[in-house]
């Protein structure tokens, strides 16, 4: 043991700390300073491992205390920034101040044995990466978060600097507060848990008090470990509540903590971590969905807005979804059983609550409204389909197939192995992902391959159309006047050509512009009537989005995207083009015009959403939309 710990030990146990029969300090290099059982005596369960008096504690109310209090060393913002400096930034201008104070701190003995700030790299947090263990953290959300987390800390430490009344920046030079931060976030527990003691009554979780409790901070954690934490009016006690042997290691358990908070928080990860999960977040016009859905703020016509996707989340995966008013677009995905080497992955997966409600809000159109999933759902494919859900699950394929893409291609410029303890991490972390992304991809595709019909032993779905399906169900003289507009318009009616050439929403647009020809109610006594299903989906459109006989010169005169508009004006020349070769189509209805096409296309990017490809296909052309007749 050497001076450093010695001299924490005396200080600790001198003002009242207290280390339970048979544990002992101990320190490894990969392990640091830590507490385990010394070689005399197993601990019986129920026995206190450490007790930390509260006046040993520190925190952003010690900085408020003595007749010359810490706080005023700071005043108003000299950048105009009414905002005042948060419990979180004083703490850590104050453990700055500590740590320059040397022997004269209180605390000096408990920081003196903290990693040293002037060492080349005092910690294994992302925060402390070389450019090189940077690299294994390239396309990650970790590593957008390291990005962001390191602007957010400057920020504050330039807003604490400005606020400094004497202007005496160099003792609160930018190493040594970094060093602080890292300290607090790894290290501390939240002051509202210490609210037992009179002291932190004032503590909440709104505000964001932290504070560091010495020598409960020494245990590391695990996810087997059964402790008890006891707070009472004195002291904060951490009981065993298991047999710990001789020699062994004695852990705290941090609560469930996926491979990404383990490396930002504490550097370090699990191997087969259960908790382990991919952060989600969806996209800003997808969150902005949700706000006009929800009157948040002032709502138009709730759209898809294209399709619009999510992407990778660069926000902390603890701030879940926790209720359908908490706008936060952001979650996680994780499998039931996260065993990485598995060859086969059959356990499935989950998401966090509430983030599937927000999504699907997200996805909604403008007649499905409360379709969707609830706030409690965490499954994709449970309960009956709807179009919300299968577009939900697309997207969030997407979504995830992209991230993977983007990873793998990514590894390209990494080394083949990592060459220290913190690459060790992050390729782990890095491996975990993939499999995640993989694993997850792989099931929502295969379900939706059942649904689709393209497994071999699973009926599909008549409800869900792709372009082949719409080429092949209905009425016969139906078919025969659509595949011949197909024919004059794009050259085939084949649906992979058309697929490859990017034609998916012109062709969907002519079907539904020919299926409203063929049930318009002067017509339907000559007509074969439409399946069910079909006819029902009409008549659920038209009281939706208006009956498009009567709006069509509406929508003429509307304003509409350039690409909309030419779209709707290149079909109805096609229409122009059946209807001259074979005058008796239902396309030569005299009304068609690129108002009502307007509609059609409008009603048909409602409807259909992109979806992943089912059959193994590479490139563009795989792009894919289908249509649920919900």
């Amino acid at each position: 043991m050497d001076d450093k710990v010695k001299h924490f030990q005396t200080w600790f146990l001198h003002h009242g700390g207290f280390f339970g029969e048979h544990v002992e300090l101990h320190y490894r290099p990969l392990r640091g300073l830590h507490l385990r059982i010394s070689l005399e005596s197993n601990l019986k369960p129920a026995s206190c491992i450490v007790s930390c008096p509260h006046p040993l504690s520190l925190s952003s109310f010690n900085a408020s205390e003595d007749p010359d209090p810490f706080t005023n060393q700071f005043g108003h913002d000299a950048a105009g920034d009414p905002s005042p400096l948060s419990s979180l930034n004083l703490l850590r201008f104050f453990l700055v101040e500590q740590y320059q104070l040397g022997i004269g701190s209180f605390w000096w003995p408990y920081i003196h044995a903290l990693p040293d700030p002037s060492a080349d790299s005092p910690f294994d947090t992302p925060m402390y990466y070389d450019d090189d263990d940077k690299k294994w953290l390239q396309g990650t959300s970790l590593g957008h978060s390291t990005t962001m987390i390191d602007r957010t800390w400057r920020d504050e430490y330039a807003q604490g600097l400005r606020r400094l009344r004497h202007g005496n920046f160099d003792r609160y030079p930018w190493e040594i507060y970094k060093w602080a931060a890292t300290v607090i976030a790894s290290r501390s527990f939240p002051a509202s848990a210490l609210t037992s003691s009179h002291r932190y009554n004032g503590a909440s979780e709104q505000d964001g008090s932290l504070v560091l409790l010495p020598g409960l901070d020494l245990l590391n954690h695990s996810p087997a470990a059964r402790v008890t934490w006891q707070w009472t009016e004195d002291a904060c006690n951490i009981l065993s509540d298991q047999q710990l042997s001789i020699g062994t290691e004695v852990f705290n358990n941090y609560a469930p903590k996926s491979n990404e908070e383990l490396i930002m928080g504490y550097g370090f990860s699990l191997f087969r971590n259960a908790s382990d999960h991919c952060n989600l977040a969806l996209g800003t016009m997808a969150v902005g969905n949700i706000k006009d859905v929800l009157g948040q703020q002032p709502a138009s016509l709730p759209t898809q807005h294209a399709r619009q996707g999510v992407e990778p989340s660069t926000t902390k995966a603890d701030q879940v979804i926790d209720s359908p008013r908490s706008i936060t677009g952001v979650g996680w995905v994780r499998l039931f059983h996260n065993g990485i080497d598995q060859k086969e992955n059959k356990s499935g997966y989950l998401f966090s609550p509430g983030f599937l409600e927000q999504a699907s809000i997200a996805f909604s159109n403008a007649r499905e409204h409360g379709r969707g999933f609830s706030s409690t759902d965490t499954a994709l494919f449970a309960g009956p389909a709807t179009r919300n859900k299968l577009h939900t699950a697309c997207a969030i394929a997407m979504m995830l197939q992209k991230h993977y893409d983007d990873l793998t291609a990514s590894n390209l410029h990494l080394p083949r192995w990592p060459h220290n303890q913190r690459q060790f991490h992050a390729a782990r972390y890095r491996r975990g992902q993939l499999h995640i992304l993989r694993a997850v991809t792989g099931s929502i595709v295969a379900s939706l391959r059942c649904l689709a019909g393209l497994h071999p032993s699973w009926p599909r779905d008549k409800r869900l159309l792709r372009l082949e399906h719409i080429l092949k169900a209905g009425p016969k003289d139906f078919l025969i006047d659509f595949r011949a507009v197909l024919h004059i318009g794009f050259g085939t009616r084949n649906a992979e050509k058309i697929r490859q050439r990017m034609l998916l929403d012109s062709a969907f647009t002519l079907w539904l512009c020919g299926l409203c020809f063929w049930t318009a109610p002067d017509s339907l006594s000559e007509r074969a009537t439409l399946p069910m299903r079909t006819a029902d989906w009409i008549t659920s459109v038209h009281q939706s989005y208006g009956d498009e006989s009567e709006i069509g010169q509406r929508w003429a005169k509307i304003p509409a995207s350039e690409e909309g508009r030419s779209l709707a004006e290149s079909c109805y020349y096609i229409i122009k083009a059946a209807a001259a070769k074979n005058p008796r189509s239902i396309y030569s209805d005299p009304e068609a015009d690129v108002g009502r096409l307007l509609w059609c296309l409008r009603v048909i990017r409602e409807e259909t959403f992109m979806c992943p490809d089912l059959e193994g296909r590479v490139g563009d052309e795989t792009d894919e939309i289908m249509l649920f007749l919900d």
